[in-house]
Parts: C-alpha cells; structure tokens; sequence
C-alpha cells in the first residue's frame, strides 16, 4: 500500500541520541539510551520510503537542543523539530529553534520524564508559540490528558497526543474516557498522533490486531488530524523493539487506503508546512 500513495510520506515520531563524541547526554540524564544518530535515522527512512520526519526532543538531553538542531540542518527542510522548553526559555531561544526548523513544544505529564507539571505555566508557554505557528504535544495517559483538555478548551493552539493517550489496548478500554477524547478530537484544533501502538500492546509482537478498533476509532473522529510516527529508535520500552516496517504496514491496515494518504501524507503536511 505505501507505493499507492501520492507525495512524500511522514514519520512523525523519531528521537536522536548523539553521535556521543559530538553530542553527550549531561551527567544527570533522566534516562540513557544506546546511541542513535541521525544517520542511521535517515537510512531508515530511506528503506522504508520514508521523506519527511519530525525529531522531537529526546528528555534526556533536557533543553539543551544541539544535537536536534543538527540533525535538522542534515535535511535542508524535509524534517521538522518538536522542542523541550519552559518558562525561562527566552524569546531570543524561540526564535532560534523555528529558524532552525522547530514548530513544536512537547508537555511531558509520565511520572519517569522532568518537565512542568503546572498548567498554568503551560498555558502560558503554549500562547507564547501559537502565534509563532506552532502545535503543543500532550504526553501522558489519557487519564492525565483529559483534565488538561478540559482546562484547555478554549485554547485556540493546535493540541496534539502524544501516542494515542497511552492507552492499554490489551484490556477493556474505558468507554468513556475514549468517547471523551473522541469529543475532543472532533474541534478543528486537536490532533491524534497513531504512534506507539507496540506500547498500547505492551510489548507484545505485531500484528497487534487487538489495537485496530481504537485507531479506527481516533482516525474517524478527526480523519483530518491524524498522524503517525514510529517512535525510532523505540526507548524506554516493554519486550523488544518493534520492526519499524509493521508499524508502517499496521497504520495502512487501520486506516485503509484513503485515511493512510491524510495521516501518512496531507495531515502532517498540513500541521508543520
């Protein structure tokens, strides 16, 4: 099916660790992963017919942003950036991430990750880059996403999730959490990205068939606003690192051809040209 489709497909979802000579991780990294650089990124990509990426932020390297924006200056625009910033991020440091191809800031609400937890805060950063045309990513359980969507309703900056809500598709989902999150999905500025399906499955290996209904579920309620990324190179995970290429195979499946073209094509399109 990826051959059918018409334009540059996106990976939405990719971390860069190092080169470690060039990049290393600060003494007090939240978490240590195996080196991962660009390059093997891009021949990635390459294989699975993959042009356009988006590298969001790696927590372990907190706010110090070098080893994003080099790899971003590899691409010459093709890939986009999702930063890590707070309240003493200057206005001078925005406006150096979107030269350098950032149009995003990423909120980190896992009990394992830093970052601000207050929302107020929060809100404030969001109104500070919405302007600059850029989205907020959600990460955290939907339990924890909900109350923040519900806050933010009136919030007029695009708000994406983060790996459908973290959600654990290997038991009975909770029904009205899922059609709370649908009603959200609905608004013209509130996004699904369909990553991390390996994680809603805990582990488990593909086809992860149990998994199709919710995605089926999130693509109809904002056709338009959904997304997908691997999460290469996969940290901090259950079981062993999916094969990149059944993650791709398994989004085409859930959405079906036309659906696969906006969220692997136009949407992202959309959301970071």
């Amino acid at each position: 099916m990826q051959g059918e489709l018409n334009g540059g497909v996106w990976d939405c979802h990719t971390h860069i660790y190092g080169p470690w000579d060039a990049f290393p991780l600060p003494a007090n990294a939240s978490y240590r992963p195996a080196e991962a650089p660009m390059t093997q990124l891009l021949a990635l990509h390459e294989q699975l017919g993959i042009t356009h990426g988006v590298l969001v932020q790696a927590a372990c390297y907190q706010a110090d942003h070098r080893a994003l924006l080099s790899a971003l200056a590899m691409t010459k625009g093709r890939y986009r950036g999702v930063a890590l910033v707070d309240h003493t991020t200057s206005g001078d440091a925005l406006r150096e991430l979107h030269e350098g191809g950032v149009r995003g800031i990423r909120f980190n609400f896992m009990g394992h990750l830093p970052g601000e937890r207050d929302l107020d805060r929060l809100r404030e950063l969001a109104e500070r880059v919405g302007p600059m045309g850029w989205h907020v990513l959600l990460h955290g359980q939907l339990d924890q996403l909900l109350p923040v969507l519900d806050a933010w309703e009136d919030l007029d900056v695009p708000l994406v999730i983060d790996h459908m809500g973290r959600q654990d598709a290997t038991r009975p989902l909770d029904e009205a959490a899922v059609r709370e999150l649908e009603r959200h999905l609905r608004k013209d500025n509130r996004w699904i990205k369909l990553s991390g399906v390996d994680r809603l499955m805990q582990g488990a290996a593909p086809p992860w068939t149990a998994a199709l209904p919710l995605v089926r579920r999130l693509v109809q309620a904002a056709p338009e606003r959904a997304i997908w990324g691997t999460d290469w190179p996969h940290p901090n995970i259950k079981g062993d690192v999916p094969d990149d290429s059944s993650l791709l195979a398994f989004v085409q499946e859930a959405c079906g051809a036309e659906a696969a073209e906006a969220v692997l094509v136009h949407n992202p399109q959309r959301l970071y040209f």
